[in-house]
């Protein structure tokens, strides 16, 4: 898949200057905002992207150390830890011992090697444990200018299964049936996720909003918030999966690799995904009981 093709070029720019990373490199080498990227390679690796470089960073002070010539304040401060206190403490959690106490055996069992996607076992350990979704169908389609109303995680401070308590428990659905002579694409749908404003690799995105789709200057109730989608091209796709985490969790991946074999890209500068979630496809299945669950999925993108 393209995306781990990318994600062994930015583990391959990171190994170049471990100790020195420049993370807007790594913007410029996916053309993808550094936020979402984060995201991605926390999919794909199963750990941060921060968290690579910390685990990297350690093992390398480690053979600085066994190397000798070095004192452990020397090792500390290139690592870019500020004290010997932080340093012997992030040491400890990987090695179990101070720096001081580092040998040859415990470095041998403990350190963390670069991850490869082009070493055969990594890399299909990697892909099998991450990718456990299928696309089920994609296709392309213009949107017009859309109104989402919904209730927003920037409101209400909850995280986003949270939000759809909310917007269930407190009736937020039943204000927007009121204005069902205004909504769009809805006949088969229960409620949208949108995310968007991936600032970093903490959560999905910094804005998570809960709701419908609705013509543009549909009054919005109270207690409600409105944002306009601009239109354009987006790519349509039903991801299927076990459960809703595995398709969250992979969407983007499977997404992102299927558009550009179709001569597509993400368009990034309105970037955004939602979930979609139909009666027929995702809820029903849910009722049932179903092994494999379909969830739409909307991504803005544009032709090559």
């Amino acid at each position: 898949m393209e995306v781990m093709d990318q994600t062994q070029q930015v583990i391959d720019l990171l190994e170049a200057d471990i100790m020195h990373v420049d993370y807007e490199k790594i913007a410029k080498l996916t053309g993808v905002p550094l936020g979402l990227y984060q995201r991605i390679f926390t999919y794909l690796c199963n750990m941060s992207l921060t968290g690579y470089v910390r685990k990297r960073k350690l093992t390398r002070s480690a053979e600085m150390l066994l190397s000798g010539g070095k004192s452990v304040t020397d090792v500390a401060l290139e690592c870019g830890y500020e004290s010997n206190s932080s340093f012997s403490r992030a040491f400890k959690e990987l090695f179990s011992v101070p720096p001081a106490m580092i040998t040859r055996e415990l470095y041998e069992e403990k350190a963390f090697p670069p991850l490869s996607f082009t070493n055969t076992d990594t890399y299909y350990v990697l892909k099998g444990r991450r990718v456990m979704a299928d696309i089920e169908r994609l296709e392309y389609a213009d949107m017009d200018d859309m109104l989402l109303i919904g209730i927003s995680n920037e409101d209400y401070g909850v995280t986003t299964h949270e939000l759809w308590k909310v917007f269930w428990e407190q009736g937020f659905d039943q204000k927007l049936a009121e204005l069902a002579e205004y909504q769009l694409g809805m006949e088969d749908c229960i409620g949208v996720g949108y995310m968007t404003d991936f600032a970093n690799e903490s959560g999905l995105g910094d804005t998570y909003i809960v709701g419908k789709y609705f013509k543009p200057g549909t009054p919005i109730p109270d207690g409600m918030t409105g944002r306009l989608i601009q239109g354009g091209m987006i790519a349509k796709a039903q991801i299927s999966a076990a459960n809703l985490d595995e398709i969250i969790n992979n969407a983007y991946i499977l997404i992102s690799d299927m558009v550009r074999k179709n001569g597509y890209t993400l368009d990034y500068d309105r970037f955004y995904w939602l979930e979609f979630y139909t009666v027929s496809r995702f809820c029903d299945a849910v009722e049932s009981g179903a092994e494999r669950v379909i969830l739409d999925w909307h991504m803005p993108c544009r032709k090559i």
